[in-house]
């Protein structure tokens, strides 16, 4: 099952992962957020089942990024993780 999701990091995507994003799992739109005295990066425009959803990540992970919060749309219901 395919969900539109969208991924809200801690601070800036570290050099050649966006890169790497777009290469697995095609193009995604970055977008600055701010709150709480801190600055992140929101990773929007991924349509991702689950076993992608995973691996994303897990890549995100392995780049060290502090994931926030993970969205997730499934027929119009929104999803917070």
């Amino acid at each position: 099952m395919q969900r539109h999701c969208s991924v809200e990091i801690n601070g800036g995507l570290p050099a050649g992962v966006r890169h790497e994003l777009e290469r697995r799992f095609g193009p995604v739109e970055l977008a600055r957020t701010r709150g709480n005295h801190r600055t992140g990066t929101m990773l929007r425009g991924l349509t991702l089942d689950q076993s992608a959803l995973r691996a994303l990540l897990d890549l995100l992970w392995d780049a060290g990024v502090q994931i926030n919060a993970v969205h997730t749309t499934e027929g119009g219901t929104h999803v917070r993780h």
